[in-house]
């Protein structure tokens, strides 16, 4: 077993820049920078279900498994490689705007395409099995939790999306929007506090998908962002207190989200001095497996 302890805490989409301007000194830490995600080909923003999968393998997406968020089932693999996707980044390659609502269009024909191809069975969401580099679990040396990793531990779900325009298009309440990533939240902060209890790892991790969703559909409501961005800087602060100072906290995000887009780069901050600047996502695995055999 490793004589130290590494907590990580996955929070899709927090964003760098929100961070330092809130001067959330909890999410800082002692030190944090911008981190370098990899980016698909053919693919304006960072994908969730490459992103973490990237982290947790230490690698790019060729040598993880696979390099789309939508994998292609054969035959039909080829037509959308080869005609779907030139006629998509014909139509909508050249329309990437800041304003969400002004390509809001534009995703929902794009997740439609993506759902209808998904229930004709033509394509599929990425899961565990198409990971084929072993990841940083699988190291036998530490004893490891993980808690809700995308793809690894469960599939995103494709009507998440959905909820989002039907938010924006007020087909659904603010409120009920809100309460159920309140209780998400809530819940994996009171699950990862409950395994941290039990003392039985030397590695965990918890996912939290919740600021992804809250941040495209209410982006143009500051002080709803702000609340959950405050939520996580005082269940960081009240997490340190539960452990000693020798564990190590590592916080990371797949990507950041300005006006309601993902942005190009990820977040991480660490409570122990790392000496990094603005690293690789993919970097982490080993420094975090060095910092375990220590």
């Amino acid at each position: 077993m490793g004589k130290k302890k590494v907590v990580i805490l996955g929070i899709d989409a927090l964003e760098y820049n929100l961070v330092e301007k809130w001067d959330l000194k909890n999410l800082k830490q002692l030190e944090y920078d911008k981190t370098i995600v990899p980016t698909i080909k053919g693919w304006k923003e960072p994908a969730t279900v490459i992103v973490w999968p990237c982290f947790i393998t230490g690698k790019e997406p060729e040598e993880m498994g696979y390099t789309t968020p939508i994998l292609f089932v054969q035959p039909f693999k080829w037509f959308f490689e080869n005609i779907q996707r030139p006629i998509r980044d014909f139509m909508f390659g050249n329309k990437y705007v800041d304003d969400v609502y002004d390509k809001k269009t534009d995703q929902e024909i794009l997740s439609l395409l993506k759902t209808v191809t998904k229930k004709a069975g033509f394509t599929r969401a990425p899961s565990k099995k198409d990971m084929k580099a072993s990841t940083i679990f699988n190291n036998t040396d530490f004893k490891s939790v993980h808690l809700h990793i995308p793809v690894y531990d469960e599939e995103l779900d494709t009507l998440e999306r959905w909820a989002i325009f039907d938010v924006m298009d007020k087909k659904i309440k603010v409120s009920d929007f809100v309460s159920k990533y309140e209780k998400e939240f809530k819940d994996r902060c009171d699950e990862l506090l409950n395994y941290m209890e039990k003392d039985d790892w030397d590695l965990i991790m918890m996912y939290w998908y919740c600021l992804d969703p809250i941040q495209h559909a209410l982006f143009r409501d500051k002080m709803k962002i702000m609340n959950y961005y405050l939520k996580f800087n005082e269940f960081v602060g009240e997490l340190k207190k539960k452990v000693s100072d020798d564990v190590t906290i590592l916080i990371i995000s797949d990507h950041g989200q300005e006006k309601g887009i993902h942005t190009s780069y990820g977040f991480y901050s660490c409570n122990k001095k790392l000496g990094l600047k603005n690293p690789k996502i993919i970097e982490f695995r080993k420094i975090i497996e060095k910092e375990l055999m220590k």
